[in-house]
């Protein structure tokens, strides 16, 4: 239907779409029409059986028919009296509950709202949401945030909707974060250019409130890093900077998704890239203690790869990898594929040349989250409309 186009013996429902479907806010008890820029999917144990997807939407303004900052502050005296430590901007996290063949939808509400410009998001082992806000991007919009409001990691309890700012994981541009077993959690800082990636270290176990934040110190001619810190949480990067650390040198070029594989024992992410001579790269980071090595996955070359974005594991090891162009990268390379492309990179491969394309879409895939039986994709796409997709088929088989 013109929506995506799947690689043989899989096929797709629609489970949402912006400004369509009406969904209700648990915070207020009032009824919007779904909010545009579906991303980050993560899905969670629901009760009876039942399950619950949550999405959170990439908004940073006020759009037709969207509900204005705090959904719950629907009254005077509640704006008069409340603080709630967030922006009150349109950012907001959505709550799908599916019948436990992961597919009928049953409910469609609004859980958690007044947050900014809501990225990729992953969950932590105790079983709560971790939302990205992708904000301010790009020094020039910090003046329109001088308290700081935005630009955090937020920790969104998917049953009551209640949302904690996690301000020792930083403030900056949060794309993703996730951890390996080693219980320290890594982070990408999504500006648009030259930027660093970051390691939190939980004070205690179960227990992202308080830690320490440390930077990455990546030499590329020798493929291996240091961490560097503990860095002051409420600007990481001046920090880094101030310790003499040059971003252009030692850190990478528009870091996007990061994921942990499924033994949790390295990390992947993308360097998208900017510009029109560098299409961008997947890294794997891996090391214990102070030293990491780092290995290029898949080099872009425009044509099979380009542009990476958001990242996925599938249970069985292989990596899903989503692209994102703009209408720059179109005009200096027309011979990028139409639509954005999701790869996949077979367990144990590496290399663009061992890539299998999955699937072609014009709208901007995001938010991938596989169901644990192994049959299910759920796929954001960032088009008009906006939609979140289940994708079915075996996802097991090469």
């Amino acid at each position: 239907a013109g929506i995506i186009d799947l690689a043989p013996g899989y096929s797709y429902d629609i489970l949402a779409t912006s400004c369509v479907d009406t969904v209700t806010s648990t915070e207020s008890g009032l009824d919007f029409p779904m909010p545009e820029d579906f991303d980050g999917n993560v899905l969670f144990p629901g009760p009876g059986g039942q399950m619950w997807l949550l999405s959170n939407h990439e908004l940073t303004e006020p759009r037709p028919g969207d509900f204005t900052g705090d959904a719950g502050k629907c009254h005077v005296e509640e704006q008069a009296t409340t603080d709630d430590g967030d922006s009150d901007a349109w950012g907001s996290v959505s709550r799908l509950t599916l019948a436990a063949d992961g597919v009928s939808v049953l409910d469609q509400e609004l859980i958690t709202t007044g947050l900014h410009n809501l990225c990729a998001a992953n969950p932590t082992a105790w079983g709560t949401y971790l939302t990205n806000e992708e904000f301010p991007y790009g020094r020039r919009l910090v003046s329109n945030d001088p308290q700081q409001r935005s630009g955090w990691v937020w920790e969104v309890d998917p049953m009551t909707g209640q949302a904690t700012k996690l301000t020792g994981m930083g403030w900056m541009s949060h794309e993703q974060e996730d951890y390996l077993n080693t219980g320290s959690w890594y982070l990408t800082d999504d500006q648009g250019d030259f930027r660093f990636i970051y390691k939190f270290v939980p004070d205690e176990a179960g227990d992202l409130t308080e830690g320490r934040l440390y930077g990455l110190d990546f030499d590329r001619d020798k493929s291996s890093g240091a961490w560097v810190g503990p860095l002051d949480p409420m600007d990481p990067h001046a920090d880094m900077v101030a310790r003499g650390y040059v971003p252009a040198r030692d850190g990478f070029s528009k870091a996007e998704g990061l994921v942990a594989n499924p033994q949790r024992s390295w990390i992947a992410f993308s360097e998208s890239g900017e510009g029109a001579m560098d299409p961008g790269r997947v890294w794997r980071l891996v090391g214990k203690g102070p030293r990491v090595h780092g290995e290029v996955l898949a080099e872009g070359d425009w044509i099979n790869l380009s542009r990476p974005d958001n990242l996925r594991y599938a249970p069985n090891g292989d990596l899903y990898i989503l692209e994102d162009h703009g209408s720059a990268d179109r005009a200096a390379h027309p011979e990028i594929n139409p639509g954005e492309d999701i790869w996949i990179l077979p367990k144990g491969k590496k290399g663009a040349e061992n890539l299998h394309r999955f699937a072609n879409t014009d709208a901007e895939p995001t938010g991938p989250w596989f169901h644990p039986n192994g049959e299910i994709l759920y796929l954001s796409l960032q088009g008009n409309p906006s939609r979140v997709l289940a994708i079915s088929g075996d996802f097991a088989k090469p």
